[in-house]
């Protein structure tokens, strides 16, 4: 934030001192440094100046061999060119003036933001590929059994099913016999898994 000097009774009683001209670009202030006794100091800005700035307080007294800080405040939406104006200052209720020109330089443009996008989010996410048959029935398996026993009990249908299947084909009592022994044992190692 750039700072305006001003000296009062520097060069004897309600003398003042300040710059002709500053330029600023926002936000400045004012270093009051009195030299001297206590001293009343005004400050007081121009109608041109005054569209842009505002000071705070106009009115300031400081102690002999003191300093004061003003803060100016500048507007944000100001126009797009600069603005002339002038600032007044005033010691020992006008035994001292001083003007000092501002020039407020248009507000900077903001810089536009960029977003940088990343060159894989224009490909589709990978999707997982869909479950075959014998995964559709192990999942049901698992849903209704439940603690992972949907492979165990998919083989033991699967067995089951080519037990029967093969008894069938044959005729035979020796092989119905057998399928049905496959069966029992199948339905017997369900029943202590299940326990």
């Amino acid at each position: 934030m750039q700072t305006i000097p001003i000296e009062v009774n520097g060069d004897g009683v309600h003398s003042i001192a300040a710059p002709d001209r500053i330029t600023v670009e926002g936000p400045f202030e004012i270093a009051i440094d009195n030299q001297g006794q206590a001293a009343h100091v005004h400050l007081n800005v121009d109608d041109d100046l005054g569209r842009v700035a505002r000071l705070g307080e106009t009115n300031h007294f400081l102690e002999a061999d003191a300093r004061r800080v003003v803060h100016v405040d500048v507007r944000s939406d100001r126009p797009d060119q600069p603005v002339r104006g002038k600032l007044k200052a005033v010691v020992g209720h006008g035994s001292g003036t001083a003007y000092l020109t501002v020039v407020v330089e248009p507000a900077p443009e903001p810089e536009a933001e960029s977003v940088t996008v990343d060159d894989a989010l224009s490909d589709p996410p990978e999707r997982d590929p869909e479950p075959t048959t014998l995964e559709r029935v192990v999942a049901a398996v698992d849903a209704v059994f439940g603690d992972g026993l949907g492979p165990a009990v998919a083989v033991a249908a699967v067995a089951v099913v080519i037990a029967l299947g093969v008894g069938a084909a044959l005729n035979t009592p020796a092989v119905f016999l057998a399928a049905g022994l496959v069966v029992a044992a199948v339905v017997f190692a369900l029943a202590l898994v299940l326990r």
